[in-house]
């Protein structure tokens, strides 16, 4: 009776034993599998990663190369850049292909460029870029950025516009300064200072304030943050919104761009170093003049090109007859006395600057003294007399300072520059504004050669 009660004892303890085994068994089986499949999430996450960042990449690459086409592709270029006219005035008219890229940065990715038409120089870029993995299934990143390019604006209202997102036009012990049939435009502050007497037939305005201190006169319909006068439009002058600077195409190459022009002008009756052209470096124009002294009249109605600075000093008198561009600095008066290597060895004296529109408004010929950066004068021009005389548009790229001039200053045109300063200008300047020569200067460059980037997005 004992023996068959341990015998049964006996036998249920080696059952449970073997159930005892057989659960350790599968639960080291579930683990050995959780491991497993932890271990290839794990890698299928880290591949994921780097084949996301590698089409995040992707994606900016074919950002890139729309951009590029839209500056460098002539068929883009000329679509994106399409002009508003009265019969398509959101430009509705233009479109641009998509296309593809494979492969594209990698060997497994590739992209697809979708362009959207926006309107006039606006668009949304859309690049769908896709990388290859190795379950047969891509990793996906799709980005739209949304650009445009800036329409230059008009000068027909202003006869001295300020362009620069930050910088102030500052008229300093200047009296008088007369501004006739047109306006006063900046984009930050005006600040008439120092016994200045400031008379514009039309309007003051300014993004920010208008200020006017140490005994000096505004005599303006004053338009800004801090003063909406009558004849302002309240709710869009007081203060104006901000206007971008109209490019001038010095150098693109470009059969309308200034270098290009005078490069096939004739300048051969001013030149004695076999050349015929009009376009110099700043060596050859310096040596055109000192031949030329006093007095040098440059050929009518072309496009004079200095690939540099130009410097007029020393009792040297310029007419230009047209247009002179320099490709950086114009100083004008600075300099008393020049040195040079050839007889007389010196010259010395105080300078005059002449500028002729060639031809009849009707003609649309250019004229004007274009500054790709800077602009200055100094106490030398022509004191007493009418030193600076200009029918045209007087252009810097960079900051404009007109200072310590005694001669009188005459301009029928426009001024326009990113900063500009008037500093003891005792002789007096009238600005008249001639609408047609400035539009026949800016050569209708409607848009700015910057693509801005307004807005981005992606989506995975």
């Amino acid at each position: 009776m004992l023996e068959e009660i341990f015998k049964i004892k006996t036998e249920h303890q080696k059952g449970a034993i073997l159930i005892i085994c057989l659960v350790c068994l599968g639960l080291l089986i579930f683990l050995a599998g959780y491991l497993l499949s932890f271990a290839l999430t794990g890698s299928k996450m880290a591949q994921a990663q780097e084949k996301g960042l590698k089409t995040y990449y992707l994606a900016e690459a074919g950002v890139a190369e729309a951009i590029f086409k839209f500056n460098n592709d002539p068929t883009w270029k000329n679509a994106f850049e399409t002009l508003p006219t009265p019969g398509d005035p959101l430009c509705s008219s233009w479109a641009i292909s998509p296309f593809s890229r494979t492969p594209a940065l990698f060997s497994d990715g590739s992209y697809v460029v979708t362009i959207t038409n926006l309107g006039c120089a606006q668009a949304e870029i859309q690049i769908e870029a896709k990388i290859a993995l190795l379950s047969g299934f891509f990793s996906q990143r799709v980005v739209k950025v949304k650009v445009f390019k800036a329409m230059g604006s008009s000068l027909e209202d202003y006869n001295v516009f300020l362009g620069g997102p930050s910088e102030n036009l500052q008229i300093n012990f200047t009296n008088p300064f007369r501004v006739h049939d047109g306006s006063l435009f900046s984009n930050k502050a005006i600040r008439v200072q120092n016994l200045s007497y400031v008379e514009v037939d039309n309007k003051a305005l300014a993004g920010q304030n208008i200020s006017v201190t140490g005994f000096s006169q505004l005599i303006a319909t004053s338009c800004a943050s801090n003063v909406c006068e009558a004849g302002c439009d309240a709710g869009n002058e007081c203060p104006p919104e901000a206007v971008s600077m109209p490019s001038i195409d010095f150098d693109s190459g470009e059969v309308s761009s200034y270098i290009y022009q005078a490069a096939v002008d004739d300048c051969s009756s001013v030149r004695s170093d076999g050349k015929t052209n009009c376009l110099f470096t700043p060596n050859e124009f310096e040596t055109v003049m000192w031949d030329n002294y006093p007095l040098l009249s440059l050929p009518s109605n072309v496009v004079v090109y200095i690939t540099g600075d130009f410097n007029l000093r020393a009792g040297q008198n310029l007419v230009i007859n047209g247009v002179l561009a320099a490709d950086r600095d114009i100083s004008l008066g600075e300099d008393l006395c020049w040195t040079s290597s050839n007889p007389p060895f010196v010259r010395c004296g105080s300078s005059r600057l002449q500028v002729v529109r060639p031809g009849t408004p009707a003609d649309n010929f250019p004229a004007g003294l274009l500054s790709k950066r800077k602009f200055s004068t100094g106490a030398w021009l022509d004191i007493g007399g009418e030193g600076f005389n200009v029918n045209g548009l007087v252009y810097s790229g960079d900051e404009m300072r007109f200072s310590s001039v005694a001669a009188s200053v005459l301009i029928r045109g426009a001024i326009a520059g990113r900063k500009i300063t008037f500093s003891s200008m005792w002789g007096g300047i009238d600005i008249y504004l001639d609408v047609d020569v400035v539009v026949d200067t800016f050569k209708n460059a409607q848009y700015s050669p910057i693509i801005t980037i307004e807005h981005w997005e992606e989506e995975y």
